[in-house]
């Protein structure tokens, strides 16, 4: 019997109980054999189930908090199949901001999770240099692609994500595929968003990647600047260009082609998607928090999101990129010249890590001098 079985007796006792006592109140003076029985009865009814009860309650299973900056059919997926194989309960974290927003919650300590689940790598470093990791002893699947683990073990990557474009389906978006450059023709003015860069992961990575296509960092400042002058719309969160293209409040949007997939599948928007030559992408990744309260069922939790059946949801349900060899690539790759360990194979990422918040803070001011 579960303790909120036992609670729920445990109130109904509580209710007799109540009842009993008003009438012994109301009887006290002419019958004391009444209140004598009472008595007894009342000791029982209390003494009796809390000396029960009480063990069972200290009993409760072991539990997780996580904060998981995943779409929430995946995350429910993950943390009910973790349960179902652990018997470990996982409390997810209602807050659902972008990565770098939750990141920096984290870093102001107004949220303890045991795990961050999701994200870009190069936003958990920040977590990492600010030395609030409980590194992990590497993972010996050999199943596993270990292309971009992290040496000290502060973070376990899980998936790949893609960037792409997502579009209404207007006669001259389906003639010819947008691509970067589709957005800055004046054409398309007021009818773009992306997702912004201090703020997601998705909007860091779409910088990241103007930079790194041009074999001139000057022209990517240029291009950047011209998407300000086409009044293109900045979004707090990477899934937020997708509503806005379907309800078509926009026309192009950037946007993880992932969650397009997921969204058009689930909900059955009317959008296009595309993947640009020259596209970036994210290693996502989980870590455990050392503030966490549960150490020990954190470890088995990123232990088990690193498995062949979770890497399996995050294909299925999440339609994510899987980083192991025995997991299937999502429909929208096949055919695709790119594999999960070549998709965007010229984005240096230790570029991206390396000049990462120098990049934001010049592209906050540039939108400064919009």
């Amino acid at each position: 019997m579960g303790p909120s079985v036992w609670l729920a007796a445990e109130l109904l006792l509580g209710a007799v109980v109540g009842v009993l006592a008003t009438l012994v109140w109301q009887r006290r003076s002419s019958s004391p054999q009444l209140l004598t029985a009472a008595f007894v009865v009342i000791l029982a009814m209390g003494v009796v189930p809390a000396a029960l009860l009480g063990p069972r309650l200290k009993e409760s299973p072991p539990r997780v908090r996580v904060v998981s900056v995943l779409d929430e059919a995946t995350t429910q997926a993950l943390v009910q199949a973790f349960t179902r194989q652990s018997g470990i309960l996982c409390e997810v974290d209602p807050f659902a901001g972008g990565t770098q927003t939750t990141a920096e919650l984290i870093l102001q300590g107004r949220i303890h999770p045991d795990v961050l689940l999701g994200g870009t790598v190069e936003i958990h470093q920040e977590l990492a240099d600010a030395g609030i990791l409980l590194p992990h002893p590497p993972l010996t699947d050999p199943q596993r692609q270990v292309r971009w683990d992290d040496p000290e073990g502060r973070w376990t990557p899980l998936y790949l994500g893609v960037l792409g474009l997502v579009y209404r389906p207007l006669p001259e978006l389906e003639a010819h595929d947008p691509d970067w450059l589709t957005l800055i023709q004046p054409r398309w003015k007021d009818r773009v968003a992306i997702p912004a860069p201090d703020k997601s992961g998705g909007g860091l990575v779409f910088l990241a990647t103007q930079i790194l296509r041009q074999n001139d960092e000057a022209k990517a400042w240029e291009y950047l600047a011209l998407l300000d002058q086409n009044q293109v719309h900045w979004e707090a969160r990477s899934s937020v260009p997708i509503s806005r293209v379907a309800a078509g409040t926009m026309d192009i949007g950037v946007a993880w082609a992932h969650d397009v997939i997921r969204r058009v599948e689930t909900e059955r928007l009317p959008v296009e998607l595309t993947i640009p030559v020259d596209t970036g992408y994210e290693i996502g990744a989980a870590r455990i928090l050392a503030s966490g309260p549960n150490p020990d069922a954190a470890r088995r939790f990123l232990e088990f999101l690193a498995s062949r059946e979770a890497a399996q949801i995050q294909a299925e349900v999440g339609h994510r990129v899987p980083l192991r060899s025995d997991v299937e690539l999502p429909t929208y790759l096949n055919g695709s010249r790119k594999g999960p360990g070549e998709v965007g194979a010229e984005f240096d990422r230790e570029r991206l890590a390396n000049q990462r918040r120098a990049w934001i803070e010049r592209w906050e001011e540039g939108r400064e001098g919009a």
